[in-house]
């Protein structure tokens, strides 16, 4: 009985993949999508294991990677994390799960800011003085429950922002997810999930009114107007995912984790990670991922101390090469209460 609803999930979730335009008929959906930020892999752990994270998670970082593994997060669990992203931008994460009888719920806040950037003209290519910025923001609820002692459901709503200078655009979706915990091969953990699946981004704002001059017009007279803007697709995405601990050996453990993502706007890609935790106290990653342009292998390190009145406290580091771009850093800090 718990496979069967296990495999009703899966193929629930694969239907509705299906019926969107992933990869369909040979057509490409590349650079078609809005508020990509969602696909910067959230996490220091996750990111030195090569984001091959779906159901290795089990802190508050889960209900990024799979809401319904946060059911799972035995304690309330606080985690913070920092990112040095490409060209000088920057992403912050905050999220906080809480289990409660009637199942774990969880609050986050994902938010990727440019900072300054100077004004440009065709006139003045050397700058105008002038400065704006971009930024994206999504906060979200996560809720799931343990349905039996090995299958688990849960779900994310979010409110997703765009803002580009004075002209932004806003959408709401949802994540579901699910994991299964087999009774073989050290409790082998499957999951399988469905990202970013809402309305469509149109944005709107004071730089889209513009006023145009009437030709040959004697009073100079001007005519406002607005211009119209298309809207665009969330990046949609599936993705199904396997761990398990390879070696135990006392208190210390060599943990494997293989995901494959699909999304609508490139090709599937593959995640495998690797982490060694020694003595439950210090955790060495390593990670490589298939069929990205430019992000390849990756590194990490984690250390996880015990703080009176408040729990374990996790800190973590990656370091993730991405090619011709210059490799990104992130930290990560986990409080476990």
């Amino acid at each position: 009985m718990k496979t069967i609803k296990f495999l009703i999930t899966a193929i629930v979730l694969l239907a509705s993949v299906s019926g969107s335009p992933l990869q369909a008929q040979n057509v490409s959906y590349a650079g078609t999508s809005v508020a990509n930020f969602l696909k910067i892999g959230i996490g220091a752990r996750a990111a030195g294991m090569g984001e091959a994270y779906m159901t290795a998670s089990r802190d508050a970082f889960s209900q990024f990677w799979n809401p319904g593994t946060i059911s799972r997060v035995e304690n309330m669990s606080l985690a913070f994390t920092s990112i040095n992203w490409l060209v000088d931008t920057q992403v912050n994460y905050v999220g906080v799960v809480l289990p409660m009888t009637v199942g774990t719920f969880g609050v986050d806040v994902d938010y990727f800011g440019t900072g300054d950037i100077e004004e440009t003209t065709v006139q003045e290519q050397d700058g105008t003085g002038r400065f704006f910025n971009a930024s994206d923001m999504q906060v979200g609820v996560s809720y799931a429950r343990n349905m039996t002692d090995r299958f688990s459901f849960g779900v994310k709503l979010k409110y997703l922002r765009e803002e580009l200078a004075n002209v932004q655009a806003d959408a709401f979706a949802f994540d579901i997810g699910s994991l299964f915990i087999t009774d073989f091969y050290n409790q082998l953990r499957i999951g399988i999930s469905l990202s970013n699946f809402g309305s469509k981004m149109q944005f709107d704002g004071r730089d889209l009114r513009v006023v145009y001059p009437v030709a040959d017009s004697p009073s100079n007279k001007e005519v406002p107007a607005v211009l119209e803007t298309q809207k665009w697709e969330l990046p949609l995405y599936f993705r199904f995912g396997v761990s398990t601990d390879l070696i135990t050996f006392g208190n210390s453990q060599l943990t494997a984790a293989f995901d494959v993502l699909d999304s609508r706007d490139h090709e599937a890609r593959e995640n495998l990670g690797l982490e060694l935790g020694i003595s439950d106290y210090l955790f060495l990653r390593s990670g490589m991922r298939f069929g990205y342009d430019e992000a390849g292998y990756s590194f990490g390190a984690g250390v996880k101390i015990g703080m009176a009145g408040v729990g374990d406290l996790r800190a973590d580091y990656a370091w993730t090469d991405f090619g011709r771009m210059n490799p990104v850093q992130q930290f990560s800090l986990v409080i476990g209460l």
